[in-house]
């Protein structure tokens, strides 16, 4: 507290008289005048102030108007004679907590800064609250606005709302108007079906997102709001694609490939169209999702945009002039593989498989059922051939269980292979699918060096489908055929670089490549040099 006072004597006697200390008080410091109050109050450290109204140079009132026009919070008491009530007044308008009549008994002194001493700790305690309250709402700012947008994105515009209200009250970083919806779908396994502790799991989220939001920003730039659902992310931004669409995609394979670099993430990723407002966030992110839906066709690590012709719906009707073919086909199937006929069943099973693959035909849903009913005939057939108790049975009813679970039509054509596959092995050991691997791998150290090798005329030679040539080829030797075809060829070229005593131009010509500079990209690719380097090196090893 400071006490300000011109009387020297009565002065000393507030500062001496009265037991501050048992209120909760300390003098800071002692004034005759206003003017040398304010220079004291403005070097800091005073709460409290005790002042006389009438004082030369500068007077109490004038000091709490000179406070008052500063904005500086100080609660204070005023000190006044009988003939100056109107001004005591006039100094409670001006804040003034109390006021005392001199002269004053030190007792009835201590007793008025008793009350005044409870209404500034009343007042701080208010001020924490409300602080702490600010503060609460601060930080549970982020998750209001998530689980807003969440909601958003999942109700249509309720009657009466106003969205772009919400928008600015929450500061959100978008737009309400002109919205764009993109989803994020990691590949493969759900997060949260790896093996993550649920730390590690929250932080690859929180990288994730981080790095979703601060790659599209760069990218577009202008703010993107992102928000975790379910096993994706969603980002909105502001705009139309018809302004953002280079930016767009130029940002989104930027965020496929860091995702991928720093967390080992691959995503699919469907874009909707652009919306007027928030008040369509439900639909653009159905958009979005549906678009997403054509990774199933096309395969994973795409960038897929919704348009009406493409996507993919819900529940459309089968084509009714092929629907007759398809049920004619898998009766077929179950007679040749009945029959022993392999190579006919299952040039029948890609028939039947191609049936499906017409985007936009057929939905998941559909698909995933007629897959399932062939899986069950199989089941059947191997019960009247009496390989249920080889086990073979619980195979296949593993395999219809992942029916529902791949993400491609291509994993979902190699369940069918494969499940045929495991009947022919368990029917005619000499028939395997995997003897059909081997003559493969035969064929390819024959003719190695041939042009004319491909997936194509080794299928044909085996009685085989292409399709299920190449998914064996993956199953037996976890690599497609025509990697495995350039292996062989570097590994041949290899051994005749470490000879040193060909030319590289007659080496690529050796072993099936007829332009060097394929043959030379190629090598590089498998070995990380290049054919020069490596010859180099074998020649001399220091």
């Amino acid at each position: 507290m400071l006490i300000v006072e011109d009387e020297l004597t009565t002065r000393e006697g507030l500062h001496t008289m009265i037991d501050w200390r048992s209120l909760g008080i300390q003098v800071c410091g002692q004034a005759s005048n206003g003017l040398d109050a304010l220079e004291i109050i403005n070097s800091g450290g005073v709460d409290l102030l005790l002042s006389d109204i009438r004082m030369p140079i500068m007077d109490g009132l004038q000091l709490l108007t000179e406070i008052h026009n500063r904005h500086i919070d100080i609660p204070s008491v005023l000190l006044t004679g009988y003939s100056d009530f109107e001004y005591a007044q006039r100094a409670l308008r001006l804040g003034a907590l109390d006021y005392i009549i001199k002269p004053c008994p030190p007792r009835e002194i201590a007793s008025v800064f008793e009350q005044v001493v409870i209404k500034i700790l009343d007042k701080r305690k208010q001020e924490h609250d409300w602080n702490g309250l600010q503060y609460q709402l601060k930080e549970n700012i982020p998750i209001v606005k998530s689980q807003t947008l969440l909601e958003w994105l999942h109700y249509p515009k309720r009657t009466n709302e106003n969205r772009s209200e919400q928008v600015r009250k929450l500061g959100m970083s978008i737009s309400g108007q002109h919205i764009i919806m993109i989803a994020i779908q990691p590949d493969g396994k759900p997060l949260n079906e790896l093996n993550y502790s649920r730390t590690d799991l929250q932080l690859i989220q929180f990288a994730t997102t981080n790095i979703v939001q601060e790659t599209l920003e760069q990218s577009i730039r202008q703010p993107v709001e992102v928000i975790k659902d379910q096993d994706g992310i969603a980002a909105i931004c502001s705009g139309t694609l018809d302004l953002l669409m280079d930016k767009i995609i130029t940002g989104l394979s930027q965020l496929q490939c860091n995702l991928e670099k720093y967390l080992k993430i691959t995503v699919s990723i469907g874009i909707s169209s652009s919306k007027a407002s928030i008040d369509s966030l439900a639909e653009a992110y159905m958009e979005a999702n549906s678009a997403l839906q054509l990774r199933f066709y096309r395969g994973l690590g795409g960038i897929y945009f919704y348009t009406e012709s493409e996507t993919v719906q819900l529940d459309p009707p089968p084509p009714a002039q092929t629907e007759p073919e398809r049920i004619r086909l898998e009766p077929m199937i179950i007679d040749h593989l009945r029959s022993g006929l392999y190579a006919e069943a299952l040039n029948l099973t890609e028939q039947w498989i191609d049936y499906f693959h017409a985007e936009h035909a057929h939905s998941r849903t559909e698909i995933n059922l007629q897959t399932i009913s062939l899986i069950a005939q199989l089941m059947q057939l191997g019960k009247e051939q009496e390989l249920a108790e080889s086990g073979w049975s619980d195979s296949l009813v593993a395999m219809a269980d992942q029916v529902h679970r791949v993400e491609t039509f291509e994993e979902l054509s190699g369940l069918v292979y494969k499940s045929i596959q495991q009947l022919v092995e368990l029917r005619n050991p000499h028939k395997t699918p995997r003897r059909k691997v081997q003559q493969a791998v035969e064929r390819i150290a024959q003719d190695y060096n041939s042009p004319a090798l491909s997936l194509a005329g080794v299928a044909k030679e085996l009685f085989v489908s292409s399709t299920y040539l190449s998914t064996l080829f993956k199953q037996e030797l976890g690599i497609n055929f025509l990697d495995y075809i350039h292996q062989y060829r570097i590994e041949r070229a290899k051994a005749l670089l470490q000879s040193g005593a060909h030319k590289i131009q007659t080496i690529a010509r050796e072993v099936g490549y007829f332009d060097e500079a394929h043959f030379t990209r190629t090598f590089k690719k498998w070995t990380g040099l290049s054919p020069s380097q490596y010859k180099k090196g074998a020649l001399d090893p220091k």
